[in-house]
C-alpha cells in the first residue's frame, strides 16, 4: 500500500517544517537565511555550487538523519569565527575542514539524547589481556 501523502509547507519553508521532514531543499534555505542572520552577508556555496552542497547535505541525511545534520550545522554556525579573508560559511567548508571534529561530538549528543548510551566497562581478564 502506498504511503499516504501528508500536507507538508513548502520544502523551503523550514520555519514551518518539523526538523524530521527536512530535506535537502530545506537545508539549503536554513542555510541561507541563517547566514544572513549571523553574518549579514548572502550564503555562497562552495567549490561546485549549490550541487555539490546538496549532493553533500543528502549523503548526510541518509546516514545520520536530518535533526543530526542540524545540530551539525547549528555546532559549525556556533563555532566558526568570520575572518576578513572569510566572512562566511557554507557546507563545503563545514562538510570538508569541520566535520571530523564536529560530526563526532553531534553524534555523541544524539546517542545520549536517545538514552543509547551503554558504556562497556572491561573485566579484570579484558584488562589483563589489553595490559
Amino acid at each position: 500500500m502506498p504511503k499516504a501523502k501528508r500536507n507538508l509547507p513548502p520544502a523551503k519553508a523550514w520555519r514551518e517544517r518539523e526538523v524530521a521532514d527536512w530535506n535537502t531543499t530545506t537545508f539549503c534555505a536554513y542555510l541561507s537565511d541563517r547566514h544572513a542572520e549571523l553574518y549579514g552577508i548572502p550564503y555562497v556555496p562552495g567549490r561546485g555550487g549549490w550541487r555539490a552542497e546538496q549532493g553533500m547535505i543528502k549523503r548526510e541525511i541518509t546516514e545520520h538523519g536530518p535533526e543530526v545534520v542540524k545540530r551539525f550545522i547549528d555546532e559549525c554556525f556556533r563555532e566558526y569565527k568570520p575572518k576578513r579573508e572569510y566572512p562566511g560559511l557554507n557546507f563545503t567548508f563545514m562538510y570538508t575542514y569541520m566535520r571530523a571534529r564536529v560530526l563526532p561530538k553531534v553524534l555523541a549528543e544524539a546517542r545520549v539524547n536517545r538514552g543509547d548510551d551503554v558504556r562497556h566497562e572491561m573485566t579484570a581478564e579484558e584488562l589483563a589481556d589489553w595490559l
